[in-house]
C-alpha cells in the first residue's frame, strides 16, 4: 500500500478510536478490565465475553491496537519508501512513539483507579498523535498545485488550532472529575445566581465560556482561510475552510445538549468526536494553506545536491 493511503486509513482509524473511547467513560466502563500487561487483555482474556462493559472498555483496547499496528506498518512503510522525504520519516516514527506512550497512559490511567490527571493527559496524547497523523498524510499527499508561499493568515488559524486544542483538554478535566453535570440542567448559568463557590463548577462554566469565546475565533480564522483560498486558487484549503465553522456551531449546540439530556452517552460520545474534528479542520486548513509538498521536495533535493558537491 502507498504510505499516503496508509496514512489516511490510520488517520481515519484514529478518529473511530476517539469515538469509541469517548463511550467508555458514559457507560462506566473504565474499569470494566482492571488488567493491563502491555497486550490487550481484560481479567486475563485476551477475547473475553463482550458484554456489559467489557464490550467498551475492551473493544476500546483491540480498536486501540489496532491502531497501534497501522502506525507500525505505516512507519515501516514510510521509512523504506524511495520517494518520501526525510521529514515525513520523522513525522512517521514519532507517530509510532506516540502511540506507544499513548498505549502506556492508558494503562496506568487503569493502574491509577482512573487518575483525572492521567485519564487528561492520555486524552491530549491522543489528540496529538491524531494531528501528527493529519500532518503526516497532507506530507504524503500527491504533489499539488497550491502555491509554494504560505497564507499570510495561518497565523491566525494556528492560534485557532491552539485555543481549540486546550479547550479539549478543559473538557476532558471536566469528564474526568465529575464536573460534567455540577451545575444541573441550566443552560445558562450554574445556578440561581449564574455562579457558584464550588471549584468544579468553575471548572465547567470556564469551559463554557471558552466554547462561546471559540465561536467568532473559529469563524474568523477560517473566513480569512476561505479568502486567502480562493485569492490563490486553492481548490483543497476552500474546501476545508468550510468545515470549522459548521462543526465549532455542532460542537456547542452538542455540549448544551449534553447539560439538557443529562449527559445522554450518544450525545457526550459524540460531543468528544466532534471536538477532534473541529480541531482537525483547523489543522487541516493551516497544512493546506502552507507551502505545497512538491516546493517541499524540492527544497529537499536542493539541500541534497548542495551536500552533494
Amino acid at each position: 500500500m502507498k504510505p499516503f493511503r496508509l496514512a489516511f486509513a490510520t488517520t481515519v482509524a484514529t478518529w473511530i478510536l476517539l469515538l469509541i473511547g469517548g463511550l467508555v467513560n458514559p457507560m462506566g466502563a473504565s474499569m470494566a478490565c482492571p488488567d493491563w500487561y502491555f497486550i490487550p487483555t481484560c481479567n486475563g482474556e485476551l477475547l473475553p465475553e463482550m458484554t456489559g462493559g467489557v464490550l467498551y472498555e475492551h473493544g476500546h483496547r483491540l480498536w486501540a491496537s489496532w491502531v497501534g499496528l497501522l502506525t507500525l506498518v505505516l512507519a515501516f512503510v514510510t521509512w523504506r519508501a524511495k520517494n518520501v522525504d526525510a521529514t515525513s520519516k520523522k513525522y512517521a516514527l514519532s507517530a509510532l512513539v506516540l502511540v506507544c506512550v499513548q498505549g502506556t497512559l492508558g494503562g496506568i490511567t487503569v493502574k491509577l483507579n482512573l487518575s483525572s490527571s492521567i485519564s487528561t493527559l492520555h486524552l491530549g496524547t491522543a489528540m496529538a498523535f491524531f494531528g501528527l497523523l493529519i500532518a503526516l498524510t497532507f506530507r504524503l499527499a500527491p504533489a499539488s498545485a497550491r502555491p509554494s508561499v504560505p497564507s499570510m493568515h495561518r497565523g491566525l488559524i494556528l492560534a485557532a488550532v491552539a485555543v481549540v486544542f486546550a479547550q479539549v483538554i478543559l473538557g476532558g478535566m471536566v469528564r474526568h472529575l465529575g464536573a460534567g453535570l455540577i451545575c444541573g440542567d441550566d443552560w445558562v448559568g450554574c445556578g440561581p445566581s449564574g455562579w457558584t463557590k464550588q471549584p468544579l463548577a468553575h471548572l465547567h462554566m470556564t469551559h463554557r465560556f471558552v466554547a462561546y469565546a471559540l465561536v467568532p475565533i473559529v469563524l474568523l480564522a477560517g473566513r480569512h482561510a476561505a479568502r486567502e483560498a480562493a485569492a490563490t486558487g486553492n481548490n483543497l484549503a476552500a474546501r476545508l475552510a468550510k468545515l470549522p465553522a459548521v462543526l465549532i456551531l455542532v460542537q456547542v449546540a452538542l455540549g448544551l445538549l449534553t447539560v439538557a439530556t443529562g449527559r445522554s452517552v450518544g450525545i457526550v460520545t459524540f460531543h468528544t468526536a466532534t471536538g477532534a474534528l473541529v480541531l482537525a479542520s483547523l489543522w487541516a486548513c493551516y497544512l493546506a494553506l502552507g507551502p505545497s509538498r512538491a516546493a517541499g521536495l524540492l527544497r529537499d533535493a536542493g539541500a541534497r545536491e548542495g551536500a552533494n558537491r
